[in-house]
């Protein structure tokens, strides 16, 4: 398999994998980030298939984080003062795995891009490592508002989900 099927298959899986938790999620506003994340997936299998295909690749560039951001914030404050949250279903363990593809994709681009002769494989595969990155941190901070929802936006600075 060359590292372009690859690449689509692991972006096939992510895909699947974020609209399970779409489907799964008890929380109208999380089901969104989720689907957004696969539209993202969606996204880069397009761009590596362009790149396969030998053609000029779209634009890597997603602005999914200020959109996390801000829903992760409104479901925060949304709950209840000293509640435990509405999260007692959502599956944290599960989560953590699409911690693991994402980190795993990031780590694939990043030593592809590396050993790319081509200049667009290069710049595309660094950006989309950029982009799984960002997937990455935005589930962590869905893991840490599961966990714990009424300190989450107290201790969030947001420091790992700028923008750059």
């Amino acid at each position: 398999m060359n590292i372009f099927d690859f690449a689509i298959n692991f972006e096939i899986e992510n895909r699947k994998l974020y609209e399970e938790f779409a489907e799964k999620t008890g929380n109208e506003d999380l089901k969104g980030v989720f689907l957004e994340l696969a539209e993202e997936e969606k996204k880069h299998e397009n761009i590596v298939r362009q790149l396969k295909e030998n053609k000029k690749a779209d634009n890597v560039e997603a602005g999914i984080l200020p959109k996390a951001k801000k829903v992760l914030e409104k479901i925060a404050n949304d709950l209840p003062k000293g509640s435990e949250g509405v999260f007692v279903d959502e599956q944290v363990d599960v989560y953590k795995k699409a911690i693991d593809i994402e980190t795993k994709s990031y780590e694939f681009y990043e030593e592809k891009a590396e050993e790319s002769d081509s200049e667009e494989v290069k710049k595309a595969f660094k950006r989309l490592a950029e982009e799984e990155k960002k997937h990455e941190r935005i589930i962590g901070n869905i893991i840490e508002l599961v966990n714990r929802p009424n300190t989450w936006l107290e201790d969030a600075e947001w420091y790992h989900l700028e923008d750059y």
